[in-house]
This record gives structure tokens, C-alpha cells and sequence, in this order.
């Protein structure tokens, strides 16, 4: 695979090396823009996706990069599949939990939602869920390490076509809030990244004003570098404000997206 080297864009100078990371979702979107900057910065990464064309072409521009191809909705193959990781790349100090599916449906019609909705439970919440169980034993060994949650602003107002996606997104934001407090010291980071409208895939055909992906991925980088427990990207950043003075604004504004 002919590997083209990308421009080193060192991290923030102040800041410690960002350690060898597994990107979900890294084919596209988000996650391809986080697995490129990261690349760029010298960083090495493990990145996971289930399109292996795609991730051959991801990691063509990199030798720093690891392809894996891996369908994050088959949870009983996940701790195996940490394992070997592990195994493979003894480094790895962070995982950043940001694959997702979102599918448009309504609950009062007449069709069936079962397949779709288990894939969005298992691939938005219950692999990460799973994901950062296996990998806390080695990230506790190392002494420190680094989990970052990309949620979503609709963790905080759902959306009508979006139920189970702003249910998932819920809770890996509880998820997040609550391993923080089951951390011992701050031998582990959690962070959760608020993400808002962002130009991806999945977003096609909704919305305007979409935030590129790769200014979430810029944004999401420094947060974490700041030293932030929560990142809110780009417009998200409102959404605390909103939500405790003008929830009715927000729920509009979410119908909207």
C-alpha cells in the first residue's frame, strides 16, 4: 500500500504527547477528519471502520495509520478485538468513541424498527460502552490514558425522526458523566465531545450551516488538549445556556436540523 506522507502539524507545545489511538468510525466524517489531524501531528492510529476500501484508502495516506476492519454492531466480538490491538500496538493510550448510525423513522407507523433500532443501541452506545471496559485494564496499567465520547447536541433535546439516536446519545453522555466519577485519580480522562450540525455522511439531505468535519475534528483535538471535560464543538457550545433559560428555543432549533 503506497503510504503518502502527510504535512507534521505539531499538537499544542504545552500540551502532553497525544498517545497512540483507536478512532471508531474512522472511513469518514469526523472520524476520518480526526484520524487525518492526528496522523498529521505525528500520532499513531488504529482506525476502525467496517468499509475496508475505505480504510485502505484511509491509510494510504499514512504510514502512522492502522487500518481495522471491524462491524462495531457484533458485540461479542469486541473484547477480542481489543485484545488483539492491544497485543498489536502495546502504545495505544486513547480511544475516542466516535462511530454512529442514525436512521429516520417514526414509531407510530406500521412498519417494523427492530433491526434498525438494535444497530443504533449497540453501535452508538453499547460498543462503546464495551470498547472502553476492555481497554481500561491497559490504560490503567499505563498509569494514564484517555476516553473521548463524541456526543451530540441531541443528548440534550431530542429530535422527532431521531428517537433512538438522541436516546443513544443520552446515554453515552450519562455513560461518560458516570465512569468519571468511577475513575480512581486521574489516571484516566473521560471526555465527552458535544457535537452539533456537522457536513458528514450521515447528515446528507438535513439541514444548513453544517460545521465541516474537519473543524469538528479541530476543535474536538484542542478541547481535549485544553484539558477540557466537556468539548463543545462549534454551535453546540450554546446548549447549556439554552437548555436551563430557553428550552423551547432549543427544541425548536433541534426539529430544524
Amino acid at each position: 500500500m503506497k503510504s503518502r506522507a502527510l504535512k507534521q502539524t505539531p499538537l499544542a507545545a504545552s500540551a502532553p504527547p497525544w498517545p497512540s489511538t483507536i478512532v471508531t468510525g474512522a472511513t469518514s466524517g469526523i472520524g476520518r477528519a480526526l484520524a487525518l489531524q492526528l496522523v498529521g501531528a505525528g500520532v499513531r492510529v488504529v482506525a476502525i471502520g467496517r468499509n475496508q476500501a475505505a480504510l485502505c484508502s484511509l491509510a494510504d495516506h499514512s504510514p502512522l495509520i492502522s487500518p481495522c476492519a471491524a462491524d462495531l454492531s457484533r458485540i461479542d466480538e469486541l473484547p477480542a478485538l481489543i485484545a488483539g490491538l492491544v497485543a498489536e500496538h502495546p502504545d495505544l493510550g486513547c480511544l475516542i468513541n466516535n462511530a454512529g448510525v442514525q436512521h429516520a423513522l417514526r414509531w407510530d407507523d406500521a412498519g417494523s424498527h427492530l433491526a434498525a433500532l438494535r444497530q443504533e443501541v449497540d453501535v452508538n452506545l453499547v460498543a462503546p460502552m464495551v470498547l472502553t471496559q476492555c481497554l481500561l485494564p491497559h490504560l490503567l496499567a499505563r498509569g494514564q490514558g484517555l476516553v473521548v465520547n463524541v456526543s451530540s447536541g441531541l443528548a440534550y433535546m431530542p429530535k422527532r425522526t431521531a428517537a433512538t439516536y438522541s436516546a443513544t446519545k443520552a446515554g453515552l453522555r450519562l455513560f461518560t458523566h458516570a465512569m468519571r466519577l468511577q475513575m480512581p485519580g486521574p489516571a484516566v480522562r473521560l471526555v465527552e465531545a458535544v457535537m452539533p450540525l456537522v457536513d458528514t455522511p450521515m447528515t446528507a439531505g438535513r439541514g444548513r450551516s453544517k460545521l465541516p468535519a474537519a473543524e469538528a475534528a479541530r476543535q474536538l483535538i484542542a478541547g481535549v488538549q485544553a484539558g477540557r471535560q466537556q468539548v463543545y464543538v462549534g454551535q453546540a457550545r450554546w446548549l447549556p445556556v439554552l437548555q436551563r433559560w430557553a428550552p423551547g428555543l432549543l427544541a425548536q432549533a433541534m426539529q430544524r436540523g
